[in-house]
Parts: structure tokens; sequence; C-alpha cells
């Protein structure tokens, strides 16, 4: 997957999707993060990471830039899914009224 996301989107998202711009030790494990990466990334050893350090650091960059791929392509998928369905119930109108 690509990482190649704007940084303005993807702390967007970062912040939508934690609930914040500080990501703790068991956000970081619900969310998938390798325990490892975010020990790595807490170089001032706090008890979570500021939004710049999980942009500066590039394993969790990549791992969040995956998640927003996932998130979008999921969203594309749930609304060309709505779209099929109005087209076939516009189908199905024009073949009921035509009887």
């Amino acid at each position: 997957m690509s990482t190649e996301i704007n940084a303005n989107l993807l702390k967007n998202f970062i912040i939508k999707t934690i609930g914040g711009n500080k990501l703790t030790e068991t956000n970081a494990q619900k969310y998938g993060i390798d325990e490892g990466k975010y020990v790595e990334a807490n170089k001032d050893e706090n008890t979570y990471l500021e939004l710049d350090e999980i942009i500066a650091d590039s394993d969790l960059y990549e791992q969040f830039a995956t998640m927003y791929v996932e998130d979008k392509e999921e969203k594309a998928s749930v609304a060309d899914k709505e779209k099929e369905k109005e087209e076939q119930a516009k189908v199905q109108e024009k073949s009921e009224s035509g009887v």
C-alpha cells in the first residue's frame, strides 16, 4: 500500500480515529499498532504519543496510512453497494409499472 498520503489528511484521519491528538499505548494496541513500534516512536517516554510524533515515525505513519486507505476503500465499497441497490430498485419499479 502506498504511504503517499497528504500529512494533513492523515492527521485529520488519526484525530478522528483515535478521538484526539494523543495516542496511548492501550489505544495503539486497540488499533493494531505493534507495541514495539509504539515504544520505538515514544522517544520522550511519555504515557502517550503526540500527533507530530506519530507522523514523524515512518512505521506508525505507514500503519495509519494503511488504515486510511482501507477506510476509504471500505466507504467506497459501501457507496457502490448502495448505488447498485438504488439502480436495481429503479429497474424493478420500471418493470413493475410496465406490467
